[in-house]
């Protein structure tokens, strides 16, 4: 997916649209496929005028970037996009640009023109850097002039502090594309009421669009003895005359109720979004909620975002929320990929089925991880892309890893068939980190994915509430959807023997395939043993093999009878296996002898 730095250098590379109405249209109609609106209603829903509408309904067609169909009952035209792949992948980075912030995306498009905002929150939750990225993407990125007003923090701090995020504000004001307006709460109250009001008569001459209020806790307070409801009505109407998008920042320092209390202003707002400092352990996230939004849908709940140096606000989706994941099945009988262990193969019936899941489960050191770089080399080594997310270990201690067993995986890196990710689990935030690899992964198309592994999200989710289970369940979805056929590494703490395949774990019913790895006690050695305990879709033999993990070589799966020379007997011999007793067969048949 594409990644344009700014609005005009996507339109240039277009060719076609040069008003901001075409841009608006085009998103708009990207993002409600199935709405049937009159020119009217795109007007109104716009805040464009029935001509731009027609003219820019006209550009489009111009430029096949809109089908028009007439129908014959009323003569009116019916507009729908193109469907061809040139489109869609331009119409992809639009999009992808559009909604940089992710807040766009929980807004489901954004909110309606001319909707009064009003952004609750105690100190330090990110109420003024929302507020002032909101006015400044409008006029950098869609030529949608906007006004600062602020009473406190002085204009010399705005800007110092927007240059962080990488902001230049005064090129905007140079441009006429804003203005900062540093005045007391009193003086803007009354140029909202009064008919010759400077501030709006400045509106209308730079022709904003936007208007960011850092702090109306006191002008909604009104006059002595006024009703704030009454007094915030006034405010609404003052900034609706000139058809401004605003947005009001309300100090708020008592959210954390439960329930959170209510503000008399919500009422009368078009959308009311929260935002909170919530506690998580002796960790600390930001999260946004939309509670209201008149005119248009929104994902619900509590989504997590941060305040990144040289960008501004990103949000992520909480991962709970309804994604669209209409493939999200595994649905080829007959494209399988290969393990990349010798042996393995013929045990699950030539490799796992695209858009499968499988988990590896084991004690620590059985070969997890040696097997989760087999299964990424094999797919190196087939042209197949592959990534491997880890928590567990650091990029370089994966590359020296992969060596020890004959794998040079930087090469393949270099290549570009494969990749490689990791995240510290000691403060994961959940959203930010489904997030990062739903992004990777759209960007990517890999064929193969790595997990390793799912007990360290475990413990650093916990695995008794829903956080962890919802995650795993988007998790699988997500990779359903791009067929990939993915593994999943797992650590059973039990060492001889197993009792359970998932532990705590409650996901054996999500997954499709799942290969037991264990120690086996024979005498007076240990030896490895896996186990198809598993195969959705698939005949399973559930015979317990022996493994070896030679240096340079990796893991193998050793047949049933070993090889002339080999002086111990096999695991043919032994029954209960992976039990913490296995028992040797006599010749005669029943088990009379235990090692």
């Amino acid at each position: 997916m594409l990644i344009y730095e700014n609005v005009d250098e996507l339109l240039d590379r277009i060719g076609v649209l040069r008003h901001p109405c075409d841009l608006d249209l085009l998103v708009f109609l990207a993002r409600h496929p199935r709405s049937l609106l009159s020119s009217e209603s795109l007007a109104s829903f716009l805040g464009y005028d029935l001509k731009e509408i027609a003219q820019s309904l006209g550009s489009l067609l111009d430029a096949s970037l809109l089908k028009g169909t007439q129908t014959p009952s009323h003569g009116a035209t019916l507009y729908v996009l193109p469907t061809d792949g040139s489109t869609d992948r331009w119409l992809s980075s639009l999009l992808a640009l559009a909604s940089s912030s992710g807040l766009d995306a929980v807004l489901s498009g954004g909110v309606p023109r001319g909707n009064v905002i009003l952004l609750e929150g105690a100190i330090g939750t990110g109420k003024t850097t929302l507020g002032l990225e909101f006015v400044y993407r409008g006029a950098s990125l869609f030529g949608e002039p906007g006004i600062i007003v602020l009473f406190e923090v002085s204009p010399e701090k705005v800007v110092r502090d927007a240059a962080r995020l990488g902001w230049d504000l005064p090129a905007l004001e140079r441009d006429q594309q804003l203005k900062i307006i540093f005045t007391t709460r009193q003086v803007f109250r009354q140029e909202l009421q009064q008919a010759d009001s400077l501030l709006l008569e400045e509106a209308a001459k730079m022709g904003a669009r936007r208007i960011f209020v850092d702090g109306v806790a006191a002008i909604i307070g009104g006059a002595r003895g006024e009703d704030p409801r009454e007094a915030f009505h006034i405010l609404v109407e003052g900034l609706q005359r000139e058809q401004l998008t605003a947005v009001l920042a309300l100090e708020a320092s008592a959210l954390d109720g439960n329930p959170p209390p209510s503000f008399p202003e919500e009422s009368i707002a078009d959308t009311v979004i929260r935002l909170r400092m919530e506690n998580m352990s002796r960790a600390t996230v930001r999260s946004i909620e939309i509670v209201k939004s008149r005119g248009h849908d929104f994902q619900m709940g509590r989504h997590s975002f941060r305040i990144v140096d040289g960008y501004g606000v990103e949000v992520y989706r909480r991962v709970q929320a309804p994604r669209r994941r209409d493939r999200a099945a595994a649905f080829d009988p007959t494209s399988r990929v290969s393990t990349g262990i010798p042996g393995l193969d013929e045990i699950a019936n030539g490799g796992y089925f695209l858009g499968s899941t499988t988990v590896v489960a084991g004690i620590s050191g059985v070969g997890k991880s040696v097997m989760a770089l087999q299964y990424v080399a094999e797919g190196a080594r087939r042209g197949e892309r592959s990534v491997m997310f880890s928590l567990d270990e650091q990029i370089p201690q994966i590359l020296r890893n992969a060596a020890t067993i004959g794998i040079d995986l930087q090469a393949e890196i270099d290549r570009g068939v494969v990749r490689l990710y990791y995240d510290p689990p000691q403060e994961i935030e959940v959203d930010r980190h489904f997030h990062d690899i739903e992004q990777i992964v759209e960007e990517f198309q890999p064929r193969r994915v790595v997990f390793d592994s799912i007990s360290t999200y475990g413990s650093s989710l916990g695995t008794k509430g829903r956080v962890f289970r919802d995650f795993f369940h988007a998790l699988v979805a997500l990779m359903k959807e791009h067929q990939t056929a993915t593994v999943y590494n797992h650590e059973n703490p039990e060492m001889l023997g197993m009792s359970s395949m998932m532990g705590d774990f409650a996901m054996s019913s999500l997954v499709d395939n799942i290969i037991l790895m264990n120690w086996v006690e024979l005498g007076d050695a240990f030896r490895l043993a896996l186990t198809m305990a598993k195969m959705r879709a698939n005949p399973t033999s559930r015979v317990t093999h022996e493994c070896e993990i030679l240096n340079g070589q990796g893991l193998r799966v050793l047949p049933d009878e070993l090889p002339v020379g080999v002086h111990r007997p096999p695991f043919s011999g032994y029954h209960g296996l992976i039990s913490r007793a296995p028992t040797r067969y006599s010749a005669g048949g029943p088990a009379d002898e235990t090692e």
